[in-house]
């Protein structure tokens, strides 16, 4: 998120330097010290500077006699004191219980600035956040998914064994978008999936939800998945995102084309159907995809 306040004063010392440089002024910088001092004095809005630019014009006119006299350590000590005041270390506490890799960024970007300058630091760190989140999206959670007593919706039969699955039916849940850099990763967890169901796999059950952002390259990982269910006489199916993926591929004029052999709006339906379709004579032959058109399943609003 972009701090309003921050890009305003940005743009205000953008414009001052501007006008200084065209009227042979000083320049107009901020410094962290004078930051850390209007922190420890309470300041909280635009009233700070005006208040600190009279003081510092009365110190200027009637006190520079006096302060002649004060030591040097002496101000440094005030510095120093201000800037204590921007030390979080509740925050830091905090980030130790939630995730230490967080506290090492913080802790990192805080001596880069001292050792290299904030934006040099700041630029590194931003950089370092980036391949920890790439690194995270490329090898996320893959849950095969099953029904619990007395819990609603499905869960991961590996946090929950009692867990039950239907035969012939996989649920899976791939907890991140879809794309170049993670597919290959996903067609290994699907293939491991539909290993473990074995011969009498009939339906591979993808929720989509997760499933933000699908790119080419997820596009061709979900097509060449459903070529090989349909070679085992399975089907690849989708739950969750039905409208919204409908629009994304009419958009891109793939209209009469299907990411999944059959779509439902949610894993429940698609669940419910399987059980259907399982109930009149245990998947017959008409309901393979090889005998029978692609078919976009929807449900009443």
């Amino acid at each position: 998120m972009i701090d309003v306040a921050l890009v305003e004063t940005f743009t205000a010392l953008g414009a001052v330097n501007l006008a200084a440089s065209l009227s042979q002024s000083f320049a107009i910088s901020g410094a962290d010290s004078r930051t850390a001092m209007a922190d420890a004095a309470g300041g909280r809005t635009q009233v700070t500077g005006l208040v600190a630019a009279g003081t510092i014009a009365l110190v200027l006119l009637f006190l520079t006699g006096p302060l002649r006299y004060v030591p040097i350590a002496a101000l440094g000590a005030v510095l120093i004191k201000a800037s204590l005041s921007l030390l979080d270390l509740k925050t830091l506490r905090e980030l130790d219980r939630f995730d230490r890799r967080e506290l090492a960024l913080s802790l990192l970007a805080t001596l880069g600035v001292i050792w290299v300058g904030a934006i040099k630091a700041i630029l590194v760190v931003v950089i370092l956040a980036l391949l920890r989140f790439v690194r995270l999206t490329s090898r996320p959670r893959v849950d095969v998914l099953g029904e619990v007593e007395e819990l609603s919706g499905f869960h991961s039969i590996v946090r929950h064994p009692e867990a039950r699955t239907d035969p012939g039916l996989v649920l899976l849940r791939f907890n991140a978008p879809l794309v170049f850099f993670n597919a290959p990763y996903f067609k290994q967890r699907a293939l491991a999936a539909i290993a473990a169901a074995g011969p009498d796999l009939r339906w591979l059950v993808l929720d989509a939800l997760p499933l933000t952002q699908v790119d080419v390259t997820g596009y061709d990982t979900l097509d060449a998945l459903s070529r090989l269910l349909h070679e085992r006489g399975a089907e690849l199916v989708m739950a969750g995102r039905l409208t919204e993926t409908q629009e994304w591929m009419d958009a891109r004029g793939f209209g009469e084309r299907r990411l999944a052999d059959r779509h439902f709006p949610t894993l429940r339906r698609a669940v419910l159907a399987y059980r259907a379709l399982a109930d009149d004579s245990a998947i017959p032959e008409s309901a393979k995809v090889a005998d029978r058109p692609i078919v976009n399943q929807t449900h009443p609003s």
